[in-house]
């Protein structure tokens, strides 16, 4: 069954979500919207268990608290603009958030929502692949979402994407300091910043293309700005939860 595949392709324009451009219909088809009350509120990823069904991958912080409630959230799926609704409005069945996530260090920032029923595949819905190793330093990954555009400014009704390398742990803990916990979370953008993910695009994914297949390296967690210089964005590193998630993607 496909993963990591969309008939799309990016942009590509390096055009320095924060100093992105407009995403191409079809590239990232396992991009969700996560709806509050009918409100975006987070990003997600879509992800295929091994029974073959979809589950989302998104930020434990995005469902912490009352926000978790499974009767007040929707996944939307295949949408490219969210003022538009051509994508498919999914129920919640069951949120999963880590058992450890720690809403004072925003570590472990990984949570699992599954479908009361099954989204219907296609070119605009299509799940990334799980990781098959760790990232790469320098690795050059993408992020999609719809949060603002600029730091404190407002969201964005058209996905958007931008291109950044991931960097080596050591960089990011020199940028971000004891706050970076290199076990359970990885950074990625550059130096001089101008690439970010920002407030609205939390929860959504970090994708490397390996193999020609895209898998998902990260789930945007937080960090100080958007697009600062020497202050990388924060993801959950994927890698380091494949076994949570198969423990609980069921």
């Amino acid at each position: 069954q496909a993963c990591g595949t969309p008939s799309g392709v990016p942009n590509g324009l390096s055009q320095y979500i924060v100093g992105g451009s407009i995403a191409n219909t079809d590239a990232w088809p396992w991009q969700i919207s996560l709806e509050y009350n009918g409100r975006h509120i987070c990003g997600g990823t879509l992800i295929r268990n091994t029974a073959g069904n979809l589950v989302v991958v998104t930020a434990a912080h995005c469902v912490d608290g009352s926000l978790g409630n499974a009767n007040n959230l929707r996944v939307k799926v295949g949408e490219m603009r969210l003022s538009q609704n051509v994508g498919q409005r999914m129920a919640v069945a069951e949120v999963r958030k880590h058992r450890s996530y720690n809403s004072a260090t925003i570590n472990n920032d990984i949570a699992i929502l599954t479908f009361t029923t099954q989204p219907t595949e296609g070119s605009n819905v299509m799940p990334a692949c799980m990781p098959s190793r760790d990232h790469g330093v320098n690795e050059l990954s993408y992020v999609t979402g719809w949060g603002t555009t600029s730091e404190g400014g407002s969201t964005t009704d058209r996905l958007m994407e931008v291109s950044k390398p991931i960097l080596a742990d050591s960089a990011c803990s020199s940028y971000l300091g004891t706050s970076y916990k290199s076990a359970t979370m990885l950074c990625a953008g550059f130096a001089e910043g101008g690439a970010d993910a920002c407030q609205g695009d939390s929860g959504g994914p970090l994708v490397a293309q390996r193999n020609g297949i895209w898998e998902l390296a990260g789930v945007v967690s937080w960090g100080y700005g958007c697009a600062r210089p020497e202050l990388p964005g924060v993801y959950a590193d994927t890698w380091n939860f494949v076994s949570w998630i198969q423990a609980n993607w069921s």
